[in-house]
């Protein structure tokens, strides 16, 4: 697989994205959906330009490799998504230090979907 940044790891069978850029004023009440969801603190964790612009890309995020690992973040994922009748694999990728959510825009899939890097860092602040 190859990875590419900036919230293009899930595309359609046509190589069309299936998320789409997120607003500055969506970031924090998606954070704290995911947050909800997760059981992890991620608002003050988050990476890069990720809330600091208009819109982003993706929200990046660092996670504490210490406190969870990958295999028990998609395992709490799959079960948001398995919930929800959805296909985890549709949803969830991982790779390298990361794994990746198709995030629905606060929790609201109406409001479209934004990739989620869940970074995994062992000196997470």
């Amino acid at each position: 697989m190859i990875l590419s940044e900036g919230g293009n790891i899930f595309k359609d069978s046509n190589g069309q994205a299936l998320t789409q850029r997120i607003n500055q004023t969506d970031v924090k009440p998606t954070l704290a959906w995911l947050e909800q969801l997760t059981g992890l603190e991620l608002q003050d964790n988050t990476l890069g330009s990720t809330g600091r612009k208009p819109t982003s890309g993706d929200l990046d995020v660092a996670v504490d490799a210490n406190q969870v690992n990958k295999d028990q973040l998609v395992q709490r994922l799959t079960q948001w998504c398995t919930s929800h009748k959805l296909n985890p694999e549709d949803y969830i990728r991982k790779s390298g230090i990361s794994v990746h959510f198709k995030t629905p825009i606060n929790g609201n899939p109406n409001k479209g979907y934004v990739q989620t890097d869940f970074m995994f860092l062992k000196d997470v602040p």
